[in-house]
């Protein structure tokens, strides 16, 4: 029953993983001042993460969590443009597949 669990997670993750995240709201990560929770399309939790060690766009959490890593310029730039949509009041996308390919204000 847990390995049919773990598959069923795995095999959504990665559907989730193979479009696009539409990012509707950005909020602080705790104390964390470079680490927003991002609210998406997504059920599992979203979190743009420039201030660790490992750096980037996590979905999911603990041992399920799949990283996007990114340098901090990489990662600063996106968390701007993600701010830069929202204050606009739409909404963000990013096209993810193996990589983050591109992302834009959802039309």
């Amino acid at each position: 029953m847990k390995y049919i669990f773990g598959a069923f997670l795995g095999l959504s993750l990665l559907q989730a993983i193979a479009g696009e995240i539409r990012v509707k709201k950005m909020v602080k990560d705790g104390e964390l001042e470079r680490s927003f929770i991002l609210q998406t399309n997504l059920q599992e939790k979203v979190v743009i993460d420039c201030q660790s060690f490992i750096q980037g766009l996590r979905i999911g959490e603990y041992e399920n969590a799949f990283f996007y890593m990114m340098d901090p310029n990489e990662c600063e730039s996106l968390q701007g443009r993600i701010r830069g949509s929202l204050r606009k009041l739409q909404q963000h996308c990013i096209d993810v597949d193996q990589d983050i390919r591109a992302d834009y204000a959802c039309q």
